[in-house]
């Protein structure tokens, strides 16, 4: 659990003025902001910064036996970029967590290169604080497992309407309960977590990008709690990683299918859509700047909702 000096702080109640306004400017887009709704928390105090970085996380729980999915974000962003996907996941009934966590500073794909024991290392680091490197320092404390950890322990004491210590035993994550997803570094993060653990399924949108030169790193082709059976992925034909993306699904056991606009039918999926520059290619796939319809909803939110329901049918 937590460091005595985690104490978490919720933001919606930085004063009773103004409660209802903050309240509206957090809800995720098709919810009413009201006391059932989304909950957004920092992991420290204003006063004691313990926590670097600490920006807001946030969750919603759904009724019944609903698995939780735990979203990371990719490198420099913060759960509230990808509220549409967040809201979508909600939607098809699971509980939500998307959660910050040491993601700053130059992307693993960037730090690493070829060096292909550097990926590991690094995404161990940012897990759980061991293996430091000169790429990562992140100690134990603010590692993702702890941050989990204090959040889950927030929202049970927060939030008790919402069943949180249906994900825990004890004090012990229930990681068959959990699905892992995120995007670019933090896809990575999931899937490296998820070889770890037996989660319920994993989802990995522009990720992960741990290959060079058609060579992968090495832990993915490791040994996995996770079979790759419970993964799925979904990538831009277009994204500037692609060719580092497509080795590391092969590494993982995931055969891409053939692209499409709007893909489905396969553990590994590649839109067609035009989504900007390379680079933007590579965040519109899941982010809150992806491109909308008409009716202004996600035009991947098919393809998401399709991901969604494949690991809402698996079991851990």
């Amino acid at each position: 659990m937590s460091l005595p000096r985690h104490r978490v702080w919720l933001v919606l109640a930085l004063a009773a003025a103004v409660c209802a306004a903050t309240l509206g400017m957090l809800a995720w887009p098709g919810h009413v902001a009201e006391a059932a709704g989304p909950i957004a928390f920092r992991l420290s105090s204003p006063a004691d910064h313990a926590l670097r970085p600490d920006a807001l996380n946030l969750a919603e729980s759904s009724p019944g036996n609903a698995p939780l999915l735990v979203f990371l974000p990719a490198t420099g962003a913060v759960p509230r970029s990808y509220t549409r996907f967040l809201d979508t996941a909600h939607g098809a009934g699971f509980s939500v967590l998307g959660l910050d966590y040491h993601n700053i500073g130059p992307s693993l794909a960037h730090s690493c290169e070829a060096d292909l024991a550097c990926y590991g290392d690094m995404l161990a680091n940012r897990y759980d604080g061991s293996h430091p490197t000169r790429f990562s320092r992140v100690a134990p404390g603010g590692a993702i497992v702890d941050r989990l950890d204090d959040s889950l322990a927030y929202l049970c004491a927060h939030d008790p309407a919402g069943r949180w210590q249906r994900y825990l035993r004890g004090s012990e994550v229930r990681w068959n309960r959990l699905v892992l997803a995120g995007h670019s570094q933090g896809g990575g993060e999931a899937e490296y977590i998820a070889h770890r653990h037996a989660v319920r399924g994993v989802l990995m949108f522009s990720a992960p990008a741990e290959a060079m030169g058609g060579a992968a790193a090495g832990w993915l082709s490791g040994p996995s709690a996770t079979p790759a059976s419970r993964v799925w992925a979904l990538d831009d034909v277009h994204d500037v990683y692609a060719a580092r993306i497509l080795p590391s699904w092969r590494a993982l056991g995931i055969r891409p299918a053939a692209p499409a606009r709007l893909p489905t039918g396969a553990h590994g999926l590649r839109t067609t859509l035009p989504l900007g520059t390379p680079g933007q290619a590579h965040d519109r796939v899941i982010s809150d700047a992806t491109p909308l319809g008409p009716d202004r909803r996600p035009v991947l939110e098919p393809v998401w909702r399709w991901m969604l329901a494949r690991v809402a049918a698996t079991t851990a």
